[in-house]
């Protein structure tokens, strides 16, 4: 199953509307909630300029650029940079968006003080070396000290709790069936989506790498962070191996 998983499978996904609801992005209180968790986990100041990598459609950092913070973003998505401009410029706040992808960040050395990488974003390449990559690219450009945050999957969580048979209704009445699957051997999520009138007609498709926290952690230490916490939730609760989310708050140590 996972050889049939285009290389670049995240341009296409995220280039479709269907994305939108696909995704099941959280609302405006739970975004709220997290740009609020954001701001104490990282004890963010004016001072900071700060890179969204994998922004989407501005979810966070039309929110922290509203609250007057320096914001960069970037994307792969030119939809999804189009629409975080319109967020933006409905709410008059300033913020730079960049089209690009994370595995070769156009930034300098050291330009930022604090980067994020938010809701699953990391994982997306199917050569495990390319994602550890994209922390080197991450690593690269920010200052010596400055601070990462990373919202990943919970291995553990989407391996019990993944949908592997989910009918699905869009909002323009396609009746799809989300079909997941993780493979023991390269440790990925596969999810498809295909209409419920034909299997094998898949119209939607995704595969992300899941890491543990030990492997994690060995990956940070080798990228040159260094750990200043593990989460379970934007609120600060430790990581105990059992939330939905793994959130990773590190420093550049170079």
């Amino acid at each position: 199953m996972q050889k049939d998983v285009s290389e670049d499978w995240w341009r296409r996904f995220f280039e479709s509307t269907a994305s939108l609801e696909l995704s099941f992005f959280p609302g405006d209180e739970e975004t709220d909630l997290q740009v609020t968790g954001l701001q104490q986990l990282l004890s963010l100041t004016p001072e900071d300029r700060i890179a969204d990598i994998c922004c989407g459609y501005g979810r966070h950092l039309v929110r922290l650029a509203g609250q007057g913070y320096c914001l960069t973003g970037l994307d792969a998505s030119e939809m999804m940079l189009d629409f975080a401009q319109a967020l933006l410029d409905d709410c008059g706040a300033p913020a730079s968006l960049t089209r690009g992808d994370a595995l070769n960040l156009p930034f300098a050395d050291g330009s930022f003080d604090v980067a994020l990488n938010l809701f699953n974003s990391f994982g997306y390449f199917l050569d495990d070396g390319a994602n550890v990559r994209v922390l080197q690219e991450m690593a690269r450009v920010l200052k010596p000290g400055g601070r990462l945050f990373l919202d990943t999957r919970n291995r553990q969580f989407q391996i019990l709790y993944a949908p592997y048979c989910q009918p699905v209704t869009t909002m323009d009445g396609d009746d799809l069936v989300l079909r997941c699957r993780y493979d023991r051997g390269t440790r990925r999520m596969t999810s498809r989506w295909s209409l419920a009138d034909d299997p094998d007609r898949i119209v939607h498709e995704a595969c992300i790498r899941l890491y543990g926290l030990d492997e994690l952690r060995r990956l940070m230490r080798e990228t040159g962070f260094e750990e200043l916490g593990v989460y379970g939730t934007y609120g600060g609760d430790s990581f105990d191996g059992h939330h939905r989310q793994l959130l990773y708050v590190a420093r550049k140590t170079g």
